[in-house]
């Protein structure tokens, strides 16, 4: 079995291989576009329509979306790079500008899910546990803070890797494993620890204790915490194989690997929007209409063409109660 060095395509791989790999990409390639458009659409519903930024809630959305459109383009090209390497910048097995340009971007923005997910975590953890102080410590400066402070942790990670790799610390390569190209270096797994696995750790920790204070103090669920406990659960199961097999260095078969760690890590950009838009009260309030529509459209339905049997009902009570004109009524004589 051989595998083709020039543009690693499948030639004399086994069929089941091949298939497996055309399928897989162009199933990450469907769902990462997917992820960009219900992702830009929230981004436009919240930023440029009528729903103004003052709103916390409405920044840590859009905060939330914006690190699933640069997670899902990356992916699309993963996608694309499974299928042929020549999408992700490898040609001739050596390392391009393109190929860099994907691995460093892959290696901070990619990485951004969960950092990104931190300030809505936290803000729900707030609300649970200090309700009566939420107003007074999650403030707009706060939103724009965290906001501010999660886009700056990943641009700074990334000019670390711009950084050392212009310097030689580190090295960019294609692997074979991932089908992408990846930063090797001494330190990189440090990057995965700041922007994967430790806000992982934290957002599971946070999320756990709300639920234990909502079940013990029977708190009523709010919309908005319903639809933040969506987005946070979807998460983390989504990236709950990629740092386990990270952490504990889980060897999986392939075809296994590449669906959990790979195909199951990009459906947070498809869901994440979904839900959101789904639970919103402008949805609601469209659903419930078009409900009320269709409920008056029968009714008016029903009472403008009858059924059968009521047609026939009505058709029986005539004839019984209709006058007969051949009937001559004769006065009564009293005896």
């Amino acid at each position: 079995m051989g595998f083709n060095i020039e543009n690693h395509t499948c030639i004399t791989h086994t069929e089941q291989v091949c298939f497996f790999r055309l399928v897989n990409g162009s199933v990450l390639a469907v769902i990462a576009l997917l992820g960009i458009l219900f992702s830009s659409f929230t981004i436009y519903f919240l930023a440029l329509r009528r729903i103004k930024l003052a709103n916390c809630k409405n920044l840590l959305i859009i905060n939330v979306a914006v690190s699933d459109v640069a997670i899902s383009t990356l992916g699309f090209f993963r996608g694309l790079g499974i299928i042929n390497s020549k999408y992700v910048g490898v040609v001739n097995n050596s390392t391009t500008p393109g190929c860099v340009v994907y691995a460093l971007s892959m290696n901070s923005y990619a990485n951004s899910g969960m950092l990104a997910l931190l300030p809505l975590t936290i803000d729900r953890a707030v609300a649970i546990i200090l309700p009566l102080k939420y107003k007074c410590i999650i403030t707009r400066r706060a939103c724009l803070g965290m906001f501010a402070g999660t886009w700056s942790s990943i641009l700074i990670f990334l000019l670390y890797d711009i950084l050392a790799y212009t310097s030689t610390f580190q090295t960019v390569e294609y692997s074979e494993r991932y089908h992408r190209c990846v930063v090797v270096g001494e330190y990189s797994y440090i990057e995965e620890l700041c922007l994967i696995s430790i806000p992982f750790l934290l957002i599971l920790l946070m999320y756990s204790f709300m639920l234990c204070v909502v079940v013990s103090k029977r708190r009523q669920c709010g919309r908005f915490l319903i639809t933040a406990s969506g987005i946070i659960l979807t998460s983390l199961v989504a990236y709950s194989p990629t740092v386990i097999a990270d952490t504990w260095d889980i060897s999986l078969r392939y075809e296994v690997s590449q669906i959990l760690t790979v195909t199951v890590f990009y459906t947070g950009g498809v869901v994440n929007p979904l839900i959101y838009v789904l639970s919103h009260p402008v949805t609601q309030r469209y659903v419930n209409n078009l409900r009320r529509k269709k409920t008056g459209a029968a009714a008016f339905q029903s009472s403008v063409y009858p059924t059968e049997f009521e047609a026939s009902r009505v058709r029986n009570n005539s004839v019984v109660q209709a006058p007969r004109a051949d009937i001559v009524r004769l006065p009564e004589t009293k005896s």
